[in-house]
């Protein structure tokens, strides 16, 4: 009776260890399978995926972010405290409005800005300094003030900024996948998210895949074994659509340390940390005529899409007063001195004939 007791307690146990060997073994292999399927081609189509869900939303998607500098503020950022950011785009057209404070002088700055990437054409207005610019537009990861897709696409390096050649409904490639020797490491938890690990000397690269395809975290050094100069990490996501488990990255920071260039006493610190955090989202609703900026009179303008043309915007009767048609604008005037005069006498002497 003991044996057979002690037989069942054993064959229960074995059935056990193998039920636990088998589940482990398939997630295992399940999880193998998926990193097998990751690779460089299929995580760069899908990082291609969320950008443009991101980008070209049928609806159009605004957004309002704060970005900070939570150290040396500065240093080679220009602003103190927290900048405000406006973002609304609908494909093709991005807005952006800025405000902040300037670091230098304590004056507050307010750009606004519209790119049209089919039609290569930029429109930004300064209004403190009264101040228009029409220039190319360039990719946005790469223009000023549209820090968030510019940190949210890390994995994209630097654009190539082709002068004269207008952004396409083609979706962009990630250009350091296809320009660099990176390899699948594996899938790793960082922060409780599961990401794909990418790697090659000098560059970790790893992709969220539990909110979409951005990149949660990235560490770039200026070569292997050295300290990291620039990393780059999402904090927290945030849901845009559950409908359609439309994710946002919410709260993305970016440390710039000391490289090999600076002060060897300060290598490993932050030259500049910068932080963005998404405070309003939207989808639809959005009104078009926030991409006509209209160019105030008064204000100087630099014209740098054809050639360069500066000037400053004037009223109708002022252009017609100024320039090659100066002559005709004062024969103009002439005439009416002339013209004018002569009909009232001519109306006032009907009129006294009238009375005589």
């Amino acid at each position: 009776m003991f044996y057979r007791g002690c037989s069942k307690f054993v064959k229960r146990g074995l059935c056990f260890v193998v039920v636990f060997l088998c589940s482990v073994s398939r997630g295992w292999c399940d999880e193998r399978g998926e990193t097998e399927a990751l690779t460089i081609d299929s995580i760069t189509r899908r990082i291609q995926d969320t950008k443009d869900r991101l980008l070209r939303d049928s609806q159009g998607l605004s957004l309002t972010y704060t970005l900070g500098a939570f150290a040396n503020p500065e240093f080679e950022f220009g602003l103190s405290g927290n900048a405000t950011i406006c973002n609304v785009i609908r494909w093709p057209e991005l807005y952006i409005d800025v405000t902040g404070v300037n670091v230098e002088d304590g004056s507050l700055f307010h750009r606004t800005s519209v790119y049209d990437f089919l039609h290569h054409r930029t429109v930004a207005l300064d209004q403190q300094s009264q101040k228009a610019t029409i220039y190319p537009a360039r990719f946005f990861f790469s223009s000023g003030h549209s820090d968030y897709y510019k940190y949210l696409h890390m994995a994209e390096g630097h654009q190539f900024y082709r002068d004269g050649v207008p952004f396409t409904q083609e979706p962009t490639v990630p250009e350091c996948f296809a320009r660099g020797d990176y390899h699948v490491v594996g899938i790793e938890e960082i922060d409780g998210e599961r990401c794909v690990h990418l790697q090659k000397p000098g560059d970790d690269i790893w992709i969220s895949l539990d909110h979409g395809e951005y990149v949660h975290k990235r560490e770039m050094t200026s070569g292997p074994g050295e300290p990291h100069p620039v990393e780059t990490r999402v904090l927290s996501y945030r849901l845009v659509d559950p409908s359609t488990d439309f994710w946002i990255p919410q709260r993305i920071r970016r440390k710039d340390y000391y490289g090999p260039a600076d002060d060897p006493d300060k290598q490993g610190l932050v030259k500049l940390g910068l932080e963005i955090n998404v405070t309003e989202v939207s989808q639809g609703g959005i009104d078009e005529a926030i991409f006509v900026l209209d160019i105030p009179v008064g204000y100087h303008v630099s014209d740098l899409l054809v050639e360069e043309n500066y000037y400053v915007k004037q009223t109708a009767f002022e252009k017609l007063m100024d320039g090659s048609h100066w002559i005709i604008s004062k024969l103009i005037v002439l005439a009416l001195l002339i013209v004018v005069p002569l009909i009232s006498f001519l109306l006032y002497s009907r009129r006294q004939a009238r009375v005589e």
